[in-house]
């Protein structure tokens, strides 16, 4: 009986660790090409793309995006705005505008009734609101920063 027991429980265990594993793989595959350059060229910047945000140094996203003065740029973030709702995937790097009236660049993390409910990836907490097709302002593909 315990035999059995331990057993269950490590089929469980192998579950479970290849589930997160799987999980990080995903969040990996969905992360936006981060490009290090050696100073903002902004007019080279437009010039290439389109949607393109200044990213302000709160620190919630880092690695991805460095830290700075909130008051200061550190990144910016190439959108695509044509991106379907309904084929947003955990992982993906968004820009949209949270309740407080703020555009805020944060990770989807998991969809629930009311949307997607995401968090810096720094962050030890899920942003309050969620993501929705009204709110939604693009999905990040690249991100230009500053080489250390």
């Amino acid at each position: 009986m315990i035999k059995v027991a331990l057993g269950v429980l490590l089929v469980i265990a192998i579950i479970a660790i290849t589930s997160f594993h799987l999980n990080q793989i995903e969040s990996v595959k969905n992360k936006p090409k981060v490009v290090e350059i050696d100073s903002f060229d902004v007019d080279a910047i437009l010039r290439e793309h389109r949607n393109v945000v200044a990213v302000r140094g709160t620190g919630s996203m880092r690695p991805l995006i460095p830290a700075g003065k909130p008051t200061e740029t550190v990144a910016w973030a190439i959108l695509d705005n044509t991106k379907d709702f309904n084929l947003l995937e955990a992982g993906m790097v968004v820009v949209f505008l949270h309740k407080n009236g703020t555009f805020v660049i944060h990770e989807l993390s998991m969809l629930d009734k009311d949307g997607w409910i995401s968090s810096g990836s720094y962050n030890g907490f899920y942003d309050s609101g969620r993501v929705t097709r009204e709110n939604l302002r693009g999905v990040v593909t690249l991100i230009y920063k500053l080489k250390k």
